[in-house]
């Protein structure tokens, strides 16, 4: 059975994810911020994957570095990972200052290519790992927050050039950049509760199909992209997003 690591497990994408991969019974390694939405997120786990959710602030040093050792600890290695971590946090100052892009690039993209970078020079991998980059197409249309597009787009970058060299060593690498989605505790369903208005007005001025999209029309993607199918994809940045964008991109 796979083994999958998740980090941003608790809400959104990374949480509909490691509900649908622990139902079919892959093995699980799950990281989230917020230790209550963890211990929620347990109680649905099955009793394999509850011994390996961690609450954890990868935004605090130590923390980082102890996810590295549980990571290197681990009896089994990693067969897909899949990076849900990050968002804007709100920072929408179009000045952003270096404080604040440091700490959303470090959130976005430092850990997750670090957890990478870990997971493959310890070699704690098996034969065809999948690693998988949640973007947004704020990363190739200018749609939102001036950071936010930042380092999303820096993601597109990094996934295309690590892919040349990780080709070689059948490691296959992606990046899914989705439009706006509604799912528990994600960014589109906490703006519902909050402002209801600006909410409907995205819908009725952004969206081609007039409404958001649910999170659980994405499983598909994702299982195929873990699948052998999806092996002539790597490097490629999939947009999916129900036609929002004006991009051209695939």
């Amino acid at each position: 059975m796979k083994t999958v690591l998740i980090t941003g497990a608790t809400s959104g994408l990374g949480l509909m994810l490691s509900r649908h991969y622990n139902k079919i019974g892959f093995n699980l390694i799950t990281i989230g911020k917020n230790k209550k939405k963890i211990n929620l997120l347990k109680k649905e786990l099955s009793e394999k994957n509850k011994k390996h959710s961690f609450s954890l602030d990868l935004n605090i040093k130590k923390n980082y570095q102890y996810l590295l050792k549980i990571i290197n600890k681990q009896k089994k290695n990693i067969d897909i990972i899949i990076h849900c971590l990050g968002g804007g946090f709100g920072l929408h100052n179009p000045t952003i200052s270096q404080k604040e892009l440091k700490y959303l690039f470090n959130l976005n993209v430092l850990v997750a290519v670090g957890i990478n970078n870990n997971i493959l020079e310890k070699k704690k991998y098996n034969k065809n790992l999948k690693i998988i980059h949640v973007g947004s197409v704020a990363s190739i249309e200018s749609t939102a927050s001036v950071g936010y597009s930042m380092v999303k787009a820096s993601l597109v970058a990094y996934t295309k050039s690590l892919s040349k060299s990780l080709i070689k060593k059948k490691i296959y690498i992606h990046c899914v950049l989705l439009g706006a989605f509604e799912y528990q505790n994600n960014s589109f369903e906490r703006l519902k509760i909050r402002n209801k208005k600006a909410y409907n007005n995205f819908i009725k001025q952004k969206l081609t199909i007039n409404k958001i999209a649910r999170g659980e029309s994405f499983i598909g993607l994702f299982d195929y992209l873990i699948s052998k199918s999806a092996d002539p994809l790597t490097g490629s940045s999939i947009v999916a997003d129900y036609s929002e964008t004006n991009s051209f991109r695939i």
